[in-house]
């Protein structure tokens, strides 16, 4: 006994436990789930029972479509269908809105008649005409139709006629006499116009043809005269158009859509209110413990949009009244910007006082040396101890006077004397930082005075700085700027004739054929020999090996034939004759002087990596030329190179295609271009090298600029030289 006691009392428990684990409210509404109204009554009311339930709850809502598909075949069938469904399935709960609610009524009395059923209806005569049980209660959110109609009117005093818009559904037209009734009441003096029975186009026709002193309201379209199923909200888009009457409504789900407003029901307010009351009915609350009357679910609300389309004031909206889509006004949008602004302007205000004040004293001391200043020789100017200019003579009628100098910074009065040399000096004129050197020393006491010569920014210019401290107890200094580029280019082409002719006089006798042949020949001549010496010690040992000494004699015959290729070629372009052109690889040709310097570049201790384009690289033009300026760039990148530690000679050899063209790069790791090397590296006779005559960049240019090309050069990142060669692509 013992035993089937514990039993039953675990059995209980469990059936106690699952009793309370899951409650079912079944919800009940007229139309489909796209209607806003009905969306958003039950969005709300889910989301409010799953919100504040603290227990599981399963909300099953039934959509019963009875707006848009009617007659008693439909009602059978619906009533069918929901028996079989439920047949087997007790709720603890029933919430039935507006019209649906006759339906469930019948499905409550044969499936749940002590089920709770809570109806929310349209009106109070609806609710009073409910049966009497204890099981049914309800309430109403009231549909403010005279209230729209009266509001209308407050907002449009000028209104002589009222117009009402309801659809062609069988419950649609059962309401219309009581719909018209409130319309009227509301407005006894006004022009009734009521239209009913029509399709959607002419609704929308008639709407656009109303006087100008009509306003429509519009309760409801879910049907027209032609059986269309239509959303209000939709219908509404379409009467909402140029030209068309201001409207009015009573559901708030039309707010934004073109209304003006009204007395609108806030069908999310009514869900989560009827769903608040539904969780009283889950606690164990009775149903007669519930409120009873209406729900205040009703909103004063109007578009701005609208307000302002209409004229109408803000004066005119009834007390309590709500105002949506309102645009900010600018100082609503922009308070923290404009309060910047003004700050900024006041700000402003006093800066350009104090700059005015500040000119008006600077005035009356540039007048007390202004006839010294003008009888000096120069540009002169008056510093302070910060080397900013007090009083200057005026910008001279030339600007190259000054050399290229910027006149506005040197001098205009309030301008940084110091500080312009200073950033000269930053931004690529390094001749120019002994002038600020000088200047900081005498503006700092350090020199009572200086001068300094220093080439202008201008081409082929020159100026002296004359600076002398000022003896006074706020110290600062005298500064004169004086070209002097005539005296110094006399003295620049006395010496550049004396160079001239003594670099005439050392390469007379060779002239400019014999130095290509000089720089071009080094590398076949030496082969030559290399190989001829070869051959001596291979007859000197017996037996002979006849095969690499036949190699060693074509190495030879090879290396004679590309120096007399080479001889011909150079007179050919010294005499300015056309190159003998052709199609060829610049990968092949790129490799065939690889090969070539590849010994050279190992008794150099160097590394000659080649890096050639996956695919053919063609160009046109005299192979034999082209070969000479990768010969010469590679040969300038070892002898770079060669002043590094033993590991770190690294020279790279690339080719690709760009854009049209075939560029060829030359890499080393070597000491790299100082400036002054950089503007000079492809003068004729220019060269770095103690035993180099300056002529094979000079030559390599030219080749290419015959074959439309160019050469460049720039720093490699780190250290060393890039050099490129561009061609266009055959």
């Amino acid at each position: 006994m013992r035993g089937v006691g514990v039993l039953f009392a675990l059995l209980l428990s469990t059936s106690l436990a699952a009793s309370e684990r899951v409650k079912t409210v079944l919800v009940f509404v007229p139309e489909d789930g796209m209607v806003p109204s009905i969306a958003d009554f039950t969005r709300s009311f889910h989301l409010t029972m799953l919100g504040e339930r603290q227990k599981p709850v399963t909300v099953n809502i039934e959509y019963l479509d009875m707006g848009w598909f009617q007659g008693a075949d439909y009602d059978r069938a619906l009533h069918e269908f929901y028996r079989s469904k439920y047949r087997e399935q007790r709720p603890e709960a029933l919430v039935v809105f507006a019209d649906a609610c006759p339906f469930v009524l019948k499905l409550q009395q044969e499936l749940w008649p002590q089920v709770p059923l809570l109806a929310v209806l349209n009106d109070k005569p609806l609710v009073e005409a409910l049966p009497e049980s204890a099981f049914i209660r309800g309430n109403w959110a009231d549909l403010d139709v005279p209230g729209t109609v009266r509001m209308a009117l407050r907002l449009l005093p000028s209104t002589r006629r009222v117009a009402l818009v309801l659809g062609s559904s069988q419950r649609e037209l059962a309401a219309w006499d009581f719909v018209e009734s409130e319309v009227r009441g509301a407005a006894p003096d006004r022009e009734f116009i009521g239209l009913r029975g029509l399709t959607l186009e002419q609704l929308r026709q008639r709407v656009h043809t109303l006087p100008e002193d009509t306003v429509v309201i519009l309760v409801g379209f879910m049907q027209d005269a032609q059986g269309q199923s239509l959303v209000g909200r939709d219908v509404l888009t379409q009467l909402h158009a140029e030209g068309s009457p201001p409207i009015f409504s009573v559901h708030k789900t039309m707010l934004g859509s073109g209304i003006v407003g009204g007395a609108l029901l806030d069908y999310e307010l009514l869900g989560q209110q009827a769903a608040k009351r539904t969780l009283q009915l889950l606690k164990g609350a009775p149903l007669s413990s519930l409120p009873t009357g209406a729900f205040d679910t009703n909103l004063v609300a109007f578009d701005d949009r609208e307000l302002q389309r209409w004229h109408i004031p803000d004066s005119r909206l009834p007390p309590g009244g709500r105002v949506f889509f309102r645009e900010p006004g600018l100082w609503e949008r922009y308070r923290w910007q404009v309060t910047v602004a003004v700050g900024a302007g006041l700000l402003q205000a006093v800066l350009i006082l104090v700059l005015l004040v500040e000119r008006r004293l600077r005035r009356v001391a540039q007048r007390l040396n202004a006839a010294v200043l003008d009888s000096l020789p120069g540009s002169v100017a008056i510093l302070d101890r910060n080397g900013v200019v007090l009083r200057a003579t005026p910008a001279p009628e030339r600007p190259e006077s000054l050399g290229g100098l910027p006149a506005g910074k040197l001098l205009a009065p309030g301008a940084a004397y110091l500080e312009a040399f200073r950033e000269a000096a930053r931004s690529g004129h390094p001749e120019v930082e002994g002038v600020a050197s000088l200047l900081q020393d005498v503006l700092a006491g350090r020199a009572s005075e200086g001068a300094l010569e220093f080439r202008g920014f201008a081409p082929d210019r020159w100026l002296e700085l004359r600076a002398r401290r000022l003896d006074l107890p706020e110290g600062g200094a005298v500064a004169a700027l004086v070209d002097v580029t005539a005296r110094r280019r006399a003295e620049l082409e006395a010496r550049q004739a004396r160079d001239e002719r003594a670099h005439l006089e050392r390469v007379s006798a060779v002239g400019e054929l014999g130095v290509s042949i000089a720089h071009e020949l080094n590398q076949p001549l030496a082969a030559i020999l290399t190989n001829a010496e070869t051959a001596q010690r291979l007859l000197q040992r017996s037996p002979t090996d006849m095969g690499l000494l036949r190699e060693m004699l074509q190495d030879i015959i090879a290396d004679d034939k590309r120096a007399g290729e080479v001889i011909r070629h150079m007179r050919a372009l010294l005499k300015k004759e056309g190159a003998a052109e052709g199609t060829h690889d610049l990968n092949e040709l790129v490799g065939q002087v690889v090969r070539l310097v590849g010994n050279d570049a190992q008794l150099r201790g160097a590394v000659l990596s080649l890096r050639l384009a996956d695919t053919a690289l063609r160009v046109r033009g005299d192979g034999v030329q082209l070969q000479q300026v990768v010969l010469n760039l590679i040969i300038n990148a070892l002898d770079a190179v060669g002043p590094c530690p033993p590991g770190e000679r690294q020279v790279w050899v690339r080719t690709q295609r760009t854009d049209g063209h075939v560029e060829l790069a030359v890499e080393d790791t070597g000491v790299g271009l100082s400036p002054e090397v950089q503007k000079r590296l492809f003068e004729p006779f220019f060269t770095t090298k103690p035993t180099g005559l300056g002529m094979g960049l000079s030559i390599s240019r030219s080749i290419l600029e015959v074959h439309q090309g160019r050469l460049q050069a720039e720093s490699r990142p780190g250290r060393g030289t890039v050099f490129r060669c561009s061609l266009p692509a055959a």
